[in-house]
């Protein structure tokens, strides 16, 4: 019923009927492959967010207008209103999470082990007797490249 009721509507305002055109992401996956540090994927991670958080804070945008929108007769209910506006902030969301995994990855990655963590490399009898400090200095900075 409310496609038949939003026909003369649509006739006057005509809107697409196919989607959008998808950003192509191509290159993006066929880069991720071919990272070998968190420093090349924060790379891709930030360049596909820059790509995409235009349209997706757009379409956030629209969702919010939806919400706010009111009728000459009719409003949304309490329940569309929090909904449309959850599902906004999910998409706004979403980019601050990606930011946050790719930081909490090159924290971990570049950040000096902490001191709790130190004593037990020390002790441990096969990284100071097979290998020798220079050794294991030289692995870690070979597996941080």
């Amino acid at each position: 019923m409310a496609r038949r009721d939003a026909e003369t509507f649509l006739a006057n305002h005509p809107l697409p009927d196919q989607p959008a055109p998808l950003p192509d992401l191509t290159p993006y996956l066929q880069a991720l492959p071919a990272a070998k540090t968190p420093a090349e994927v924060s790379a891709i991670t930030h360049q596909l967010v820059a790509a995409t958080a235009p349209a997706l804070d757009h379409i956030a945008s629209h969702f919010i207008a939806v919400a706010l929108w009111a009728g000459t007769e009719h409003r949304h209910t309490p329940q569309s209103v929090r909904l449309l506006r959850e599902a906004a902030l999910s998409i706004r969301t979403a980019l601050a999470k990606v930011a946050q995994a790719d930081l909490e990855n090159l924290r971990a990655h570049y950040a000096p082990p902490t001191t709790s963590a130190e004593p037990t490399c020390t002790t441990s009898p096969s990284a100071t007797t097979s290998s020798g400090p220079t050794a294991a200095a030289g692995h870690t900075a070979g597996s941080r490249r």
